[in-house]
């Protein structure tokens, strides 16, 4: 029986106090995510948005923040981040070490290149399955949407049914020169914030859930892929 069962997925949400409705304050942050979602999308090289974690999952409380995973295009993973980071900056609504209840998390990047999370994924990742089946796609171009969730089939068992009333974005396109130019910038930005972010994962120990790479930037020093694993997979 594939470890995404469920069976195994009923105790997963137990574990993880899943709700059958969203409640009043997720309404409130759904609200949010809906506002905000409009200038993300002037941003040409994100293909993909979607909301996980506790919000994707019906599991939040009224101190939890709003997590994004993004899907941009190659060699504009940086750019990407670092644009987002400015305007949440300049808005005040970027999460904050003391200040992040109903802020956004911009956790979890990738480009294209790295859609397939096979090389991520631990023995019987019922999290991770679980994590991928619940995202909310608010942003979806070149049809990664669907090619993403054909990517990680075999992680949840099945294919996944594909939602026909998910949106198509039309891509953003920008003059040869603009590309030119923003190539140099995604070089040096990566140059700048590569060897501190780098830094900064050394001293926290390299955590498990941290992954910097050239398609790949996720921050979760808290992984707790392998407990919830143990504790659903035994039960």
């Amino acid at each position: 029986m594939h470890f995404y069962s469920e069976k195994n997925k009923k105790h997963l949400e137990e574990y993880i106090g899943v709700k059958p409705e969203p409640a009043e304050y997720e309404i409130l942050l759904w609200e949010k995510v809906s506002q905000y979602n409009y200038y993300f999308s002037k941003i040409p090289w994100i293909l993909w948005i979607a909301v996980c974690n506790s919000l994707a999952m019906n599991s939040a409380h009224k101190d939890s923040d709003i997590d994004l995973f993004i899907i941009t295009k190659n060699n504009r993973l940086w750019t990407v981040r670092i644009l987002m980071t400015i305007f949440l900056t300049l808005t005040w609504e970027r999460k904050t070490s003391k200040n992040h209840a109903g802020k956004f998390c911009l956790s979890f990047f990738i480009t294209e290149d790295a859609l397939n999370f096979e090389n991520i994924a631990i023995r019987d990742d019922i999290y991770l399955a679980y994590w991928i089946d619940n995202l909310k796609p608010i942003i979806n171009r070149k049809n990664i949407f669907s090619v993403f969730y054909n990517e990680n089939a075999e992680l949840l068992g099945k294919n996944k049914e594909i939602d026909q009333k998910i949106v198509e974005h039309p891509l953003l396109k920008t003059s040869f020169l603009l590309t030119f130019c923003w190539d140099f910038c995604e070089k040096l930005i990566k140059w700048v914030f590569f060897s501190r972010t780098k830094k900064s994962f050394q001293k926290l120990w390299k955590p498990f859930g941290v992954i910097i790479s050239d398609d790949m930037l996720k921050f979760h020093n808290k992984d707790r892929r392998k407990e919830i694993r143990d504790s659903i997979i035994s039960s």
